[in-house]
């Protein structure tokens, strides 16, 4: 096994940990936004993308 697949499994684990608890939110929850966010990448005037913990990305277009 790769570092990588180890970083991804060890990642994914995290997530699922943070979510097993999870309650639908009434209010925008600060601390679990920081818990689920990796990074968010901004394209100047084009696109931001979301990278969750688990890997997934969700790309915003920019109007």
């Amino acid at each position: 096994m790769t570092i990588h697949n180890l970083l991804v499994r060890y990642k994914s684990k995290q997530f699922i940990e943070i979510l097993e608890d999870a309650k639908p939110l009434e209010e925008f929850d600060i601390d679990l936004f920081f818990k689920i966010i990796e990074k968010i990448t901004v394209f100047k005037e084009e696109k931001i993308i979301v990278t969750l913990l688990d890997s997934t990305e969700i790309e915003c277009e920019i109007e």
